[in-house]
C-alpha cells in the first residue's frame, strides 16, 4: 500500500474530511446489510452474511467515533448552546421516525401496546437507538467537558461496569448503548490522534500495526465465543458486553486505515463519501421500508402466483430486494430533505433565540450540518 496521506491533521472549517465521510458511508451500508441478512431466512449462513459478520466490529464503532470526532465544540459550549445547536437537531428526527419504527418492530414481535410503544420512544429500543445514544453521549460529554481526556474516557466505561454488576447488560437496548460510549469519547477527546492515524494510514507500519491489533482482538473474541459463551446467561452477557467494548475500540485504527484506502479507490471512494454525507435519510427509513416491502409487496406477490413469483422467497433474491428497498428508502427521504418545510422532519430549522438571533441562526445552521452530516 503506497498511499500518500489523505488529509491534513486539522481540517479547516470549510474542508470535509474524506475518510470520515467514507467511514460513515461504509457504516450505513453495513447497517443496512445487517438488517437485511437478519430479516431474510438463512442469509446469515451465506457469503453475504459472512460479509455482514465481518463488518460487526466496524460499522457502529466507526459511526460513533466519527460522531465524537466532530462533536468537539461541546467542550466549549454552554448547556443552552448544546440544546440549540446540537440536541435539537438530533431530537426532532428521532421523535418523528422512532414511532414508526417502534410500531413495525413491536407489531412484528406481537408486543404492540401503548405501554411498550411509549417505553420504546423513551428508551430508544426498538426505535432509532443510534440517535438516542448520541443524545445521551452529547449530554455526558458536556457534563465531563472539564475533566482530563483520560478520565473522561475512563468514566465513559462506567455505565457498562454498572450494567455488569447489576445485570442490566442482559437488556439489549442498554448494552448496545453502553458498549459504544468509549468509542464516541475517544473520537471526541482524542481527536488529534484520530487525525494523525488518518494522516499516516498509508504508511506500512501504521497500517500493519492497526491490522495486527484488529486481528488479535478478533481472534481472541471468536475463540471465547466458540469455547466459553455457548449458553446465554448473566455471566455471558457481562463478558460479551465487555469484550465487545474492547473489540469496538480495537477496531478504530483499522477502520480509519480502511476508510483512507477506500478514499483512494476510484468510483467506490467517491460513492462512499457521497453516501456518508447523507446517512440520516437512509438510517431513519431503511428498516421500516424494508419490512413494508417484504410484507406488503413481496409476500402478496408470492401468494398471488407462487409459480411466477416464488423465487422471491429464496435467500439471494430476498437479500437483493432488501438492499434495493434500503436504497429506495434512502433516495426517497433524500428527496424529501430537499423539499422546503417537508425537509424539517429530517433537518429542522434552528430554534429562535432571544439574543443574537442572526449570529445564532448561522451558528445553528452550521451545527445542524455538522451534527447530521459529519462535517468538519
Amino acid at each position: 500500500m503506497t498511499m500518500s496521506p489523505a488529509e491534513p491533521p486539522a481540517p479547516t472549517a470549510r474542508r470535509r474530511l474524506g475518510w470520515a465521510d467514507t467511514a460513515k458511508g461504509l457504516s450505513i451500508i453495513g447497517v443496512c446489510l445487517l438488517h437485511v441478512v437478519t430479516a431474510v431466512p438463512d442469509a446469515l449462513n451465506t457469503p453475504v452474511g459472512l460479509i455482514s459478520t465481518a463488518l460487526d466490529p466496524l460499522r457502529m464503532p466507526l459511526f460513533f467515533m466519527v460522531s465524537g470526532l466532530f462533536a468537539h465544540r461541546i467542550l466549549q459550549r454552554s448547556l443552552a448552546d448544546l440544546w440549540y445547536r446540537r440536541l435539537w437537531f438530533l431530537l426532532v428526527p428521532y421523535l418523528v421516525f422512532t414511532p414508526v419504527q417502534a410500531v413495525f418492530r413491536l407489531e412484528l414481535d406481537q408486543r404492540l401496546s401503548w405501554g411498550n410503544f411509549l417505553l420504546a420512544i423513551v428508551s430508544g429500543d426498538p426505535g432509532l437507538w443510534f440517535l438516542h445514544a448520541l443524545i445521551l453521549f452529547n449530554l455526558a460529554a458536556w457534563l465531563l467537558r472539564k475533566q482530563p481526556a483520560p478520565l473522561a474516557v475512563a468514566l465513559s466505561c462506567l455505565p457498562l461496569l454498572i450494567g455488569v454488576m447489576t445485570g442490566a447488560v442482559m437488556n439489549q437496548g442498554f448494552r448496545q448503548i453502553v458498549i459504544y460510549a468509549p468509542t464516541f469519547f475517544i473520537g471526541l477527546r482524542y481527536r488529534e490522534l484520530m487525525f494523525a492515524i488518518g494522516q499516516r494510514a498509508g504508511r506500512w507500519w501504521a497500517a500493519g500495526a492497526s491490522i495486527c491489533v484488529y486481528l488479535l482482538s478478533e481472534v481472541l473474541y471468536h475463540h471465547a465465543n466458540t469455547t466459553r459463551w455457548a449458553e446465554w446467561n448473566e455471566l455471558t452477557a457481562s463478558e460479551t458486553a465487555v469484550a465487545n467494548m474492547v473489540r469496538a475500540v480495537a477496531a478504530i485504527p483499522v477502520g480509519i486505515v480502511l476508510a483512507v484506502a477506500l478514499v483512494h479507490t476510484p468510483v467506490v471512494g467517491r460513492s462512499l463519501q457521497w453516501i456518508g454525507r447523507h446517512t440520516l435519510p437512509v438510517y431513519v427509513s431503511h428498516h421500516a421500508v424494508m419490512a413494508l416491502v417484504f410484507s406488503a409487496i413481496v409476500l402478496p406477490l408470492v401468494d398471488s402466483d407462487p409459480d411466477r413469483y416464488g423465487f422471491l422467497t429464496h435467500t439471494y433474491p430476498m437479500v437483493i430486494v432488501g438492499m434495493l428497498a434500503c436504497a429506495a428508502a434512502g433516495a426517497f427521504f433524500y428527496a424529501v430533505s430537499k423539499v422546503p418545510y417537508l425537509q424539517w422532519v429530517l433537518y429542522p430549522p434552528p430554534l429562535p433565540r432571544r439574543h443574537h438571533r442572526s449570529a445564532g441562526h448561522a451558528g445553528d445552521h452550521r451545527a445542524r450540518v455538522e451534527t447530521l452530516s459529519g462535517v468538519r
